[in-house]
């Protein structure tokens, strides 16, 4: 259940509340909800307020790597549940991604990164908000929109291509 507030901001918080969510992609209210229910959770872990419910454990899953790398020796069925991911993460963030280049699947550094996003976005989602998501895919945002200078051809979602498949 959820219950609608209103809120009074001056001035200068509403602005910069304003470019975060610019910045991020997302409605000003669902900003401005995210960091309510951060303000909340880190008052509960400060002990100011009580804890709802256990935080759930980000990293891990049984496995030796982190859920967002591909498991040692390639696994077909991982590729294709985090290409959709990817798909998803791009579609909910078009602006955030809008500079991230054709290909991006054969840069290391470009898949980790948007591995890494799409699984923190999934647990999120399962779990609750979190800032610090927000604010890491602003960060990534900036890098792309630095890196784009020489991009003639940007990425749009599709089908995954052989390669990231055939892996």
């Amino acid at each position: 259940m959820s219950r609608k507030i209103q809120i009074v901001l001056p001035d200068p918080q509403a602005e910069q509340l304003t470019e975060l969510a610019a910045g991020t992609g997302e409605p000003l209210s669902t900003l401005a909800a995210l960091l309510v229910r951060n303000g909340i959770a880190q008052a509960a872990k400060d002990g100011n307020v009580r804890q709802r419910r256990q935080a759930p454990v980000i990293l891990g899953g049984g496995g030796d790597r982190a859920r967002w790398l591909e498991p040692y020796g390639g696994d077909p069925i991982w590729r294709q549940e985090m290409w959709g991911a990817i798909v998803a993460l791009h579609g909910r963030y078009p602006r955030a991604l809008a500079n991230l280049k054709d290909q991006w699947w054969t840069d290391e550094q470009h898949t980790e990164m948007l591995c890494a996003l799409a699984t923190w976005r999934s647990e999120l989602d399962d779990a609750g908000l979190d800032l610090a998501f927000q604010t890491q895919l602003n960060d990534y945002a900036q890098a792309l929109q630095r890196e784009s200078a020489g991009v003639t051809k940007t990425w749009r979602p599709s089908a995954p291509p052989d390669e990231w498949v055939s892996h």
